[in-house]
């Protein structure tokens, strides 16, 4: 299902389901946030991209999970089991957007706030969209947990479709 997280009916709480674009778009991001890409984020992608010409670029994000007395440590750094989970979940899905027939490119950039990053490199490609798969939180869990993919529609200059995925 297809989120926008922009729009919200305040009463329910539910977020409004916004229509994909229709036509091809030249350049398209696919962003997690360390998690792997669910199928129907990938499917998504791939009808967005509309044509074969269209490049998706795939991205991931390796966790650095804080500071010590205000600068980097490197027991904090993402471990190489850490790095090669990243790689392997970005080289599973341009090889699923190869399949489909799209031009893909992926990468893994480790960082300690993910929605700035994925925002950044959006722009610094030239992509049109940002499609990331999204587990929605309970109101009160927000205040506890970073809601990455709210943070990154705050962020991002381009529009984000964030994938809602299944439950179970």
């Amino acid at each position: 299902m297809t989120k926008n997280l922009k729009t919200a009916d305040r009463a329910t709480g539910e977020k409004t389901i916004s229509s994909a674009a229709s036509e091809s778009l030249p350049s398209i991001l696919l962003a997690s946030t360390g998690k792997p890409f669910e199928r129907e984020v990938l499917d998504h992608a791939i009808a967005m991209a509309g044509s074969p010409r269209s490049m998706v670029h795939v991205m991931s994000i390796a966790r650095i999970w804080g500071t010590a007395l205000g600068i980097q440590h490197p027991g904090l750094f993402p471990t190489k089991r850490e790095w090669k989970e990243q790689l392997e979940i970005v080289g599973n899905a341009v090889r699923a957007l190869k399949k489909a027939g799209l031009d893909a490119r992926g990468g893994v950039i480790a960082s300690r706030n993910p929605s700035k990053i994925i925002a950044r490199e959006a722009g610094r490609l030239g992509c049109r969209t940002i499609v990331i798969g999204w587990r929605p939180l309970p109101w009160y869990m927000t205040y506890l947990l970073q809601d990455d993919v709210w943070w990154l529609y705050r962020r991002s200059k381009v529009p984000v479709i964030a994938i809602q995925h299944k439950q179970g």
